[in-house]
């Protein structure tokens, strides 16, 4: 089934603001943590996931921090989510299901990955045009 946890919904609060951050320059998890409102605790685990799978690259130390190990036109947030989650979208097939809703399931799963298709650079302009039908 489709399901997004916290955990990849925090996982691009912390991608689009690292994104953000001037010149790529290194953010400490506190920063991220007070700009997204996202526990310090939980942030790091985050993070660290985010981080072994190529998201982000981290420097220790007082001067340390995160920051995005690539350009944002480069990194596809249905990417990041599957990186934390697992496969975003599983269909139910259930043994002797008809070819019309296998056709179905089908569909609606290449339907919701298409959504979340998209470049992490390009979340503000998708911001702007949700923003402005409101």
């Amino acid at each position: 089934m489709v399901g997004i946890s916290t955990k990849g919904t925090y996982a691009i609060a912390a991608m689009h603001v690292l994104e953000h951050s001037t010149n790529n320059e290194l953010m400490q998890i506190r920063e991220i943590s007070a700009l997204t409102q996202i526990s310090h605790g939980y942030l790091e685990q985050i993070l660290a996931t985010l981080r072994k799978s190529g998201f982000v690259t981290s420097v220790r130390g007082a001067n340390g921090g995160y920051k995005l190990s690539r350009s944002p036109d480069d990194i596809i947030v249905l990417d990041v989510i599957e990186s934390l989650e697992g496969e975003l979208f599983t269909p139910y097939e259930e043994p002797g299901a008809s070819v019309v809703l296998t056709a179905f399931w089908s569909d609606t799963q290449s339907q919701i990955r298409e959504v979340f298709n998209i470049k992490l650079s390009d979340l503000d302009k998708a911001f702007e045009v949700y923003y402005y039908q409101i």
